[in-house]
C-alpha cells in the first residue's frame, strides 16, 4: 500500500489521471479520423500553434516558478504578476486579427485567426493554475480536471464534426474543454489563493528575482513553438503540400498525446521533486534517474509497436485516409522514443538557472530540424525522404539534451 504524499503515491495518481485522460481522445479516434478530413487537421494544427505560442508569453512564464519560493506570499504576487500580463497579451492577440494575411499566406487558415482572443487566455490561465496546483500538491484536482478536458474536447469535437464544422469545430472542442477544466482547477485552488498578499512592490520584487523566466525562459518556450510547430508547420505546407502537413500533425496528435499521458505526470512530478532537492543542496540526479526509468517502461513497448506495425496501427483506429500517417510515425519512431525520454526531466534548467544555454541550444537543434525539411526540397526529396533527413536531425538534438541535463543534476548549490 503506497503511502499519501509519497512520489510514487503521486506519480500513480496523476498518470492513472492523465491514462484515462489521453484514453478517451484515443477511444473516439475512430470516429474524429472519419469526420475530419487531413487539410482540416493541418488547419487546426497550425491555429493551435499559433495560440499556444502566444500563450507561452501570456502569463511571462512566471507560472513556472511557482514552485519556487519558500514563501507563500512570494508566490501568491507572482500569480497576480502572472494575471495581469495574461490580460495585455489578450488584448494583443485580439489586435492580431487585423493582420491576418500578414500572419498566414493560406486563406482558411487567416480566417480562423479571431479565435486568438479566447484560446490564449485560456491556454495561459490552464498553465498558471496547473502550476499553482503542482505547488499545493492537489495532484488529485489535476488529475479529475484533466480527465474532463480530455472527455469535453472529445465529446464536442465530434459534435461539431457531425454538423460539418469543420477547421473550427475542432478549434471550439478544444476551448470549450479547456474552459471547463480551467472552472475545475478555479475551485480547487481558490481556498489556497489570497490575493491581500499581492501588491505592488511584492510583484516588482519578483519580477525582478525571477526576470530569468520572462526574458529566457519565456523566449526559450516561445522559440520551441515558434520553430518546432508554427515555422515547421508552414515550411511543411508550404513545399510539399497542406495534405502532407496533415498527416504529419495527426501523427503527433494521437502518438504523441499517447506518450505525454507518461511523460506529463512524470514531468510534473520531476518538477516539484528536484526543486526541492536542489533548495536543499542536495544531489537531483536520483530524481532524475527515477523519472528516466519511469517513462522508459512505457516508451519501449509504445516504440515497438510503431516500428513494426504503425501504419496498420493508425488505419484500424482513424481509417484508411490516415495509414500514410502511420508510415510518418515509423519514419519519426526514433527521435519520439528520445524526445520521450527527454521531456519528463526537461525541467532541469530551470532549477539550475539555465535558460540561456538551454534556449541556445533549442534554437539550433530547431533550426537544423526545419533547415532539413528545407535542404530536402531542394535536392528534390519527395516528403518520406525529407522527413528522415528530419529525423536523423531530431535524434541527434535530444540525445545532446540528455547528457547536458544529466551533467547538470549532478551539480548542487
Amino acid at each position: 500500500m503506497l503511502k499519501k504524499g509519497t512520489y510514487s503515491y503521486n506519480f500513480l495518481l496523476l498518470f492513472s489521471g492523465n491514462s484515462f485522460g489521453q484514453l478517451v481522445p484515443l477511444f473516439f479516434a475512430p470516429i474524429v479520423g472519419r469526420l475530419f478530413a487531413a487539410e482540416e487537421m493541418a488547419l487546426f494544427a497550425s491555429f493551435l500553434a499559433l495560440a499556444s505560442m502566444l500563450a507561452i508569453i501570456g502569463a511571462g512564464r512566471f507560472e513556472k516558478a511557482f514552485v519556487l519560493p519558500a514563501e507563500k506570499s512570494s508566490a501568491m504576487n507572482l500569480f497576480g504578476l502572472a494575471i495581469r500580463i495574461i490580460l495585455i497579451v489578450t488584448l494583443i492577440s485580439g489586435s492580431l486579427y487585423f493582420f491576418r494575411t500578414y500572419i498566414y499566406t493560406e486563406e482558411k487558415m487567416a480566417e480562423l485567426v479571431y479565435m486568438l482572443v479566447v484560446a490564449v487566455p485560456l491556454y495561459a490561465l490552464t498553465s498558471v493554475f496547473t502550476e499553482w496546483l503542482i505547488r499545493e500538491k492537489k495532484f488529485r484536482a489535476l488529475t479529475l480536471s484533466g480527465l474532463a478536458r480530455s472527455a469535453f474536447i472529445s465529446l464536442f469535437t465530434i459534435l461539431f464534426g457531425y454538423f460539418s464544422f469543420g477547421a473550427s469545430g475542432l478549434i471550439w472542442g478544444t476551448l470549450i474543454g479547456l474552459f471547463t477544466a480551467l472552472i475545475m482547477m478555479y475551485i480547487a485552488a481558490r481556498k489556497s489563493l489570497d490575493f491581500s498578499m499581492v501588491n505592488r512592490s511584492g510583484m516588482l520584487q519578483v519580477a525582478k528575482e525571477y526576470k530569468d523566466f520572462p526574458l529566457i525562459n519565456s523566449a526559450h518556450a516561445f522559440a520551441d513553438l515558434l520553430f518546432g510547430q508554427f515555422v515547421l508547420y508552414l515550411v511543411i505546407e508550404g513545399n510539399f503540400g497542406l495534405a502532407e502537413l496533415g498527416f504529419f500533425t495527426v501523427m503527433s496528435r494521437y502518438l504523441l498525446g499517447s506518450m505525454r499521458a507518461v511523460g506529463g505526470s512524470v514531468g510534473q512530478l520531476y518538477y516539484q521533486d528536484a526543486g526541492e532537492r536542489f533548495s536543499k543542496g542536495e544531489n537531483v540526479s536520483a530524481s532524475f534517474f527515477r523519472s528516466v526509468r519511469l517513462v522508459s517502461i512505457f516508451a519501449v513497448p509504445i516504440c515497438i509497436v510503431v516500428l513494426f506495425w504503425g501504419p496498420e496501427l493508425f488505419t484500424l483506429y482513424l481509417g484508411e485516409n490516415y495509414t500514410r500517417s502511420g508510415e510518418i510515425a515509423q519514419i519519426m519512431i526514433i527521435p519520439l522514443f528520445i524526445n520521450f525520454i527527454v521531456s519528463p526531466v526537461s525541467p532541469t534548467p530551470l532549477i539550475y538557472r539555465k535558460q540561456g544555454t538551454a534556449f541556445m541550444l533549442s534554437i539550433a537543434g530547431y533550426v537544423s530540424g526545419i533547415a532539413a525539411f528545407m535542404v530536402g526540397h531542394y535536392y528534390g526529396c519527395d516528403f518520406y525522404d525529407a522527413l528522415k533527413l528530419y529525423a536523423i536531425v531530431q535524434s541527434i538534438y535530444y540525445l545532446v539534451l540528455f547528457f547536458w541535463y544529466l551533467k547538470l543534476t549532478r551539480q548542487t548549490k
